[in-house]
């Protein structure tokens, strides 16, 4: 499919703010996926426009330009557009005019909203993304006031749903957001998110990953941001558990990746901190941010990828790991049963579960055992799977304009 797509038959025009203002590395890859969907799989009908701060134009054009039929378009008007003051303007006038009057002018028919709210009479039809109802489930984790502003915008998006389709990644978010926002019931749409990749690519680049960050052929892989939920602490209880039972020398490494300064947590400081005063450092080591390349080679060649998440919408890395068939030792939490129901699953309050999954998956020889011809066909199968979902919002929302 080239870049420029010619079609005389008018095609859908989704609008885009950039998810996360480019910050959040999740919601980046997870647009690029939307994107790559739309102009691989769903290009008869629909077609993409970016809209971006100036600031933001470097990001988005890098990230997204081969999924484009044109440059991300640049325009003030997008800065705070839907939230902050301009979102409380739009709950008390109806709607953002400066961001609706931006969206009309390129003729847009329908907007993909995230974190923003755009007027409860906002004229476009939107498919209003809600990654996760983590606040409801873990208040604990947020200040007072990013608590409340997470939930007036949950609840003006759940309320005012006249011309909102409410998209979730999982029945589980779907249950959570019609439970706590029975305003949207029947008007939530549940599309799980997939991607492939290219496996040939990626396994080739095992070794030299390998080599680049100095690891041994067996290693644990750990890629998760250093937020609270994300529970870093549970590893290093297992490990303890692990040498106190003299079996520590047993078990490959532990290797983290991921940002360490997200919205100025001191959380990655206490993380290292404790594995110095542990004396954990030959069992479980940080290597930094490290590019997305990397990651998903680090995943593939992994003896088994760790998520200990108290809490998540639909894991990317989880994603990947289906897709290489990386074993998965994950917390016992409703989504990740959902989204990968043979991983190896714990407690996420239990280290010595933990440790025993740990253990089991030691001196597996897992990366022998990987049928690639099954892999890939059941990555299309998700992917296909994925693409009719969306396809079915997109017309869903666009039914919603008279």
């Amino acid at each position: 499919m080239s870049k420029k797509h010619q079609n005389s038959k008018k095609r859908i025009v989704i609008g885009f703010l950039l998810i996360g203002d480019g910050n959040w590395k999740g919601g980046l890859n997870y647009q690029k996926i939307l994107l790559k969907i739309i102009s691989t799989h769903l290009s008869d009908i629909a077609v993409a426009k970016i809209f971006v701060s100036e600031d933001q134009f470097k990001i988005a054009e890098e990230a997204f330009n081969e999924y484009l039929d044109e440059l991300p378009i640049v325009d003030s008007r997008v800065v705070k557009a839907g939230t902050g003051f301009r979102a409380v303007k739009a709950l008390i006038t109806g709607s953002d005019k400066l961001i609706e009057d931006l969206f009309n002018e390129h003729n847009v028919d329908i907007v993909f909203e995230t974190a923003h709210f755009f007027g409860k009479k906002f004229p476009l039809p939107c498919i209003s993304w809600i990654p996760d109802l983590q606040h409801k489930h873990l208040p604990q984790y947020f200040s007072f006031f990013s608590w409340w502003k997470r939930e007036i915008g949950l609840w003006a998006q759940t309320r005012f749903i006249k011309k909102r389709l409410i998209l979730l990644s999982s029945v589980t978010a779907q249950k959570d957001c019609e439970y706590f926002y029975p305003k949207c019931i029947n008007k939530t749409h549940v599309m799980k998110f997939s991607q492939k990749l290219d496996y040939k690519k990626i396994d080739k680049r095992i070794p030299i990953v390998r080599s680049k960050y100095n690891l041994p052929n067996k290693y644990f892989y750990l890629p998760n941001h250093f937020w609270a939920h994300k529970n870093h602490n549970l590893v290093l209880e297992a490990l303890v558990k692990i040498r106190e039972q003299g079996l520590i020398k047993s078990l490959p490494p532990i290797i983290m990746s991921g940002p360490k300064d997200f919205q100025k947590s001191k959380i990655f400081n206490t993380i290292i901190s404790r594995i110095k005063s542990e004396k954990l450092e030959p069992h479980i080591s940080y290597i930094g941010l490290i590019p997305y390349d990397d990651v998903l080679s680090l995943n593939a060649g992994a003896q088994a990828l760790i998520n200990p998440s108290k809490f998540e919408g639909w894991s990317s890395s989880v994603e990947e790991a289906k897709f290489f068939g990386t074993h998965m030792i994950l917390s016992d939490i409703l989504v990740h049963k959902e989204q990968a129901a043979y991983a190896d699953f714990f407690h996420p309050e239990s280290s010595s579960e933990l440790a025993k999954a740990l253990l089991n998956n030691a001196s597996k020889d897992l990366l022998n055992i990987r049928d690639i011809k099954r892999l890939n066909f059941e990555a299309e199968d998700r992917i296909n799977k994925f693409s009719i979902s969306f396809k079915s919002a997109i017309i869903k929302t666009y039914k919603l304009k008279n």
